[in-house]
This record gives structure tokens, C-alpha cells and sequence, in this order.
């Protein structure tokens, strides 16, 4: 059985060397801090492709089958390439991403466009670049790309977005399958979307359905269950409307391991039993095999990244609470502050200082009393160490902002000694290159 990376807090070439420095991809991250600064998003190549073999180990039991990397955790142009080489589609939300995924050579034909908003601007651009799949998402936008395909001479492909429903085990935040998500078409209008798809069959190439339940589901039954619903649909549409679709999106969402007690399906063991109950889904209804997707979520991405910090000032107040701050906190990782998020910490330059019996704070350093980054950490900083937090390769870079006019990190890519900056470092004149002063205001 392949390794699954999602079940592992650090990333898979995470080590201690003989000073007790954490070492990551073969390179040592105290050196990594001095060469490249802090905060500083550290991505293991390594952990990243031993993700992508293991989805497509677990996806072999099916004669078609392709994994899609969610672009919205985390695109740049280096990861765009990395998943071009796992041999995954690519998840793309806006027109940015869009861009992103076409400068970097991204095939186009594996390129799927979601978002329940979706501009006019850029259902264009999909279908000009002739190749990306629209997910359509509500009855106005299905016309909508209708109508701009008309205007191209074109036709638009298209899969349906549907809501079966179903809820995993995660935060109320991230859950997209319930019965009043905003995401989809909820079951019981299916059947006039699929009719209206039909009725403009010259504009509309409609390929299949796709589904999607949340993000950070640790088990394997809410998807499997997203299967047997989908196949029902497929089913429906093939008697009661005539249509066979060459494309099943069962979509996906799979959790990684932030802390010990998550106990995340391993993401080989997730594919294997959502195809093997594909195959038999559909060979129980004696419908003909589509080519099967699904979306493996952060479990590619987030055990990849790990952030490195250096410690300010430490405070210990008189009830005996422990302050640790930190030059980041949630302008490079707004989750524990939006739905909180909880992380396991390491001091990176002390790895085998041991833990402490009285939990600190690591808090950031934004004006916000909720900018913490791990709440109750076991372990004693000083100023000058560096704090490594693990499992944020997901929704780190991408959720980033400017909060208090900083910059945001830079990102290295870590393989075989080797790191090599694959996002730069913002700095002061970053910030106000989109700044403008009306002439009315300068003196």
C-alpha cells in the first residue's frame, strides 16, 4: 500500500539532524530561514507527489479514472506544473486561476471552472479557450452560457452541479452538500435543467454531473454515499430523458491530519473504495462506465506546507497565561481566526528541547485579539527561535492578505537539498504599486 500523506502531521521527508534542527525536502529550515526570511511557507515536493502516486494507485481498480487538484488551497505556476506531471486535472474558481493554470501551459482540456457566481467575463474566457469544462452551478448560468457560446459560434462543455444532500463530519463552514447550500441544483429541479440543456443542445455540450459534500471530511461513507445518489441520477437521466454522460464528478473534499486527534481515511484507501463503489453503483443499474473524477481537496496539498516563524517578545501575564508572538499570524493564516482552525507547532531550531508542561499562546502579530495561530501550545520559545507550523500547505497562501499593509511570504519549494523560490516575497513597494492620490489631495 503507497504511502498517504494525510495521515502524517509533518511532511514525508521531515527529520531532526544532529543539531536538532528540523530539516524538510533535505534542507535544513534554520538556514532556510536565515536565507529566505520569515514567515516563509516551506512546500515538500516529495509529500506532494507521494499524494498524487497514492490517489492513482487507489483510483486504478477503475478502468477511467482522474484525480482533480483543487487550485482555490493553493496555485501558483510551480504547482500548476506539479500537477500537470501527477497526471491530475485542475480546479479552477475565477478567472485569476484561469490565468494562472493558461500561463503556465496547463492543458486545457483538464481544466474545470466552479464557483456558484461565475462571471459573464469568465464563462467567456472558458469557452474562447476552447477545452475547460464549465460546472455549472443554477439554471441562470446554464443560459448564461448559452448565450455567450451563441455569440462565439461555440459550444460550451458543461457539466451540472447538483446538491444530494449529504453532510460529512466537518465545520458548518466548509460543508457544500446540504439541502440549503448555495453551492448546486437542488434534486427535485434537476430534471427541467436537464431538459433546458436539451432544449439548447446547439450551445450546450452537457457532459455529466458533479457533486460536492465539504472539505475536511475525515470518512470515506458520506462520499460513498454521494455515489450511489449520483449513479440514481444518472440512471434518471438516461430513462427519462435519453442522456448518457461521458463524465462523473463525484467531487470530494478529504481531510488531512492538523492535529493527533484527527484520524483522516489515508487518501489511497479513500479512492480505492469511492471507485470500487463506482464501478459497482453503475454495474448494478447496468448503466455504461464514465470516466470517473474526483477531487482529493487539500490531502495533495496541505501535509506539503509547513510555516516558519521567529519569535518576538514573549509575556507571561499574572493568571499565568503564556504569550508567544510571532512576525505572522492570520494575514498568512486567517483559518484558526475564520473557523478555528487548530495546528501542532515545533520550535524548528530546538527540535529535541522537549515539550512543556503548561501550554502557550502562539499569537500573531496583527491587531486583532483573535489572531492566535495554536492556542494551547506545549513548548518554550525565546525570542530568536523559530516556530514551525505544520499542515499548512492548504488555504494559507490562497486565504493570505495585506492585513496591517504587510507583505506576504514567500514560498520555497524543498526537494532533495534543493529550494527554490516558487512565490516571492512582497515588499513595501508591492503594497502601494496599486496605490493612486488624487492630484486634488497633494500639496
Amino acid at each position: 500500500m503507497p504511502v498517504s500523506p494525510n495521515t502524517s502531521i509533518m511532511p514525508q521527508t521531515a527529520k531532526v539532524d544532529s543539531s536538532g534542527h528540523l530539516n524538510i525536502g533535505g534542507c535544513d529550515t534554520v538556514d532556510l530561514a536565515k536565507r529566505f526570511g520569515t514567515p516563509l511557507w516551506i512546500m515538500d515536493e516529495e509529500t506532494i507527489l507521494q499524494a498524487g502516486r497514492a490517489l492513482k494507485e487507489g483510483l486504478s481498480v477503475y478502468p477511467n479514472a482522474r484525480g482533480l487538484y483543487a487550485g482555490k488551497a493553493f496555485l501558483c505556476m510551480a504547482m500548476c506544473h506539479l500537477v500537470r506531471r501527477m497526471g491530475m486535472g485542475l480546479d479552477v474558481v475565477s478567472e485569476g486561476e484561469m490565468y494562472t493554470a493558461e500561463k503556465a501551459g496547463f492543458p486545457k482540456d483538464l481544466i474545470y471552472v466552479h464557483g456558484n457566481n461565475k462571471s459573464e467575463q469568465e464563462i467567456r474566457k472558458a469557452i474562447r479557450m476552447d477545452g475547460p469544462k464549465i460546472v455549472v452551478d443554477s439554471v441562470s448560468e446554464l443560459e448564461m452560457c448559452a448565450k455567450v457560446a451563441a455569440e462565439l459560434n461555440a459550444r460550451a462543455k458543461v457539466l451540472i452541479r447538483v446538491i444530494p444532500d449529504v453532510e460529512p463530519d466537518t465545520h458548518h463552514h466548509i460543508v457544500t452538500g446540504h439541502a440549503t447550500s448555495k453551492f448546486g441544483v437542488p434534486l427535485d429541479k434537476l430534471d427541467a435543467v436537464l431538459e433546458l440543456a436539451k432544449s439548447k443542445s446547439k450551445q450546450i455540450e452537457l457532459l455529466g454531473l458533479h457533486a460536492h459534500i465539504g472539505s475536511q471530511s475525515k470518512e470515506v461513507e458520506p462520499f460513498l454515499e454521494t455515489v450511489d445518489i449520483l449513479a440514481d441520477l444518472y440512471k434518471n437521466a438516461k430513462d427519462k430523458h435519453g442522456l448518457e454522460f461521458p463524465l462523473l464528478d463525484v467531487g470530494g473534499g478529504l481531510g488531512i491530519t492538523y492535529i493527533e486527534a484527527d484520524k483522516p481515511a489515508p487518501i489511497y484507501e479513500w479512492a480505492r473504495q469511492v471507485a470500487e463503489q463506482t464501478l459497482c453503483a453503475f454495474k448494478a443499474r447496468q448503466l455504461t462506465l464514465p470516466e470517473l473524477l474526483v477531487e482529493p481537496g487539500r490531502s495533495v496539498i496541505g501535509p506539503a506546507g509547513t510555516t516558519i516563524y521567529t519569535v518576538g517578545h514573549t509575556k507571561k501575564l499574572p493568571d499565568g497565561t503564556d504569550y508567544i508572538a510571532v512576525d505572522g499570524g492570520m494575514a498568512d493564516n486567517p483559518r484558526p481566526i475564520t473557523y478555528g482552525a487548530k495546528y501542532t507547532p515545533a520550535v524548528a531550531n530546538r527540535m529535541n528541547s522537549g515539550s512543556s508542561k503548561t501550554p502557550a499562546a502562539i499569537v500573531g502579530r496583527y491587531c486583532e485579539s483573535g489572531d492566535i495561530i495554536v492556542e494551547e501550545a506545549y513548548l518554550t520559545a525565546q525570542t530568536g527561535d523559530l516556530i514551525a507550523v505544520f499542515a499548512t500547505g492548504a488555504y494559507n497562501y490562497s486565504m493570505a492578505s495585506n492585513y496591517n499593509r504587510t507583505g506576504r511570504p514567500a514560498c520555497v519549494l524543498v526537494s532533495q537539498g534543493q529550494a527554490e523560490i516558487i512565490i516571492e516575497r512582497e515588499n513595501n513597494d508591492d503594497l502601494i504599486s496599486k496605490d493612486r492620490v488624487p492630484d486634488r489631495l497633494k500639496d
